[in-house]
């Protein structure tokens, strides 16, 4: 007989005290790191020439970027309806479509969705500079699949230049960066049912930019 274990807040608060601590340092001995890691830092592990951001993930992605709507179009510079897709996708507490408090992408309009979209299209080394290294000299991305013990590494050079022939696809839920068909990053909308953080912009890294040629 199986039984279904829910994933409290307490337990979800443990494990990602395990991931960013514990699993970490196994990291950054195994790398010959000094450990910093901490919430004001892209910065996990470092040496004398190399900079480490390290994602612990037990399944196919891992959240690599939060910030809020209004610091996210700030520090990016969005503005006019390319704005208003975020404002629209993200929604806000007061926010009425439908009795719902944000609109899927298809229930946005057309004309923000495709002002959107060429923002990215023209931003997509600085979207991704933002996500990974956030103002931090990253040097090396390190994704750690926990489920299967597998570690897989880059340097941020090589990330950027698998991005570079990747395409944002809007699908229901998210905005994906597509590489052959296969998802690099995706942007949602955080979706805790607390008011204080439910609007978030979250960003996610997917162990497929390790795998993609």
């Amino acid at each position: 007989m199986f039984y279904y274990l829910e994933l409290t807040k307490e337990r979800g608060f443990q494990i990602r005290e395990e991931y960013s601590t514990i699993k970490e340092k196994q990291i950054c001995d195994a790398h010959g790191l000094k450990q910093i890691g901490g919430p004001r830092t892209k910065i996990d592990g470092q040496n004398a020439t190399e900079r480490k951001s390290i994602k612990n993930a037990s399944g196919s992605s891992t959240q690599v970027h939060l910030t809020t709507q209004k610091h996210f179009i700030k520090v990016l510079n969005i503005s006019g309806n390319a704005a208003e897709f975020i404002k629209h996708f993200c929604g806000s507490d007061g926010y009425n479509y439908q009795g719902r408090d944000r609109r899927t992408i298809k229930e946005i309009h057309p004309e923000y969705t495709d002002c959107f979209k060429d923002f990215l299209d023209n931003n997509k080394e600085k979207i991704i500079d933002l996500i990974i290294c956030n103002g931090f000299d990253i040097t090396h991305v390190i994704y750690r699949d926990i489920k299967n013990n597998i570690e897989y590494e880059l340097t941020y050079s090589e990330i950027c230049d698998k991005i570079s022939n990747a395409e944002w696809k809007f699908l229901r839920g998210g905005i994906h960066l597509k590489l052959n068909g296969k998802t690099l990053f995706h942007f949602q909308r955080e979706g805790k049912k607390n008011k204080s953080n439910r609007y978030n912009v979250l960003w996610h890294i997917h162990k497929n930019v390790f795998l993609c040629n």
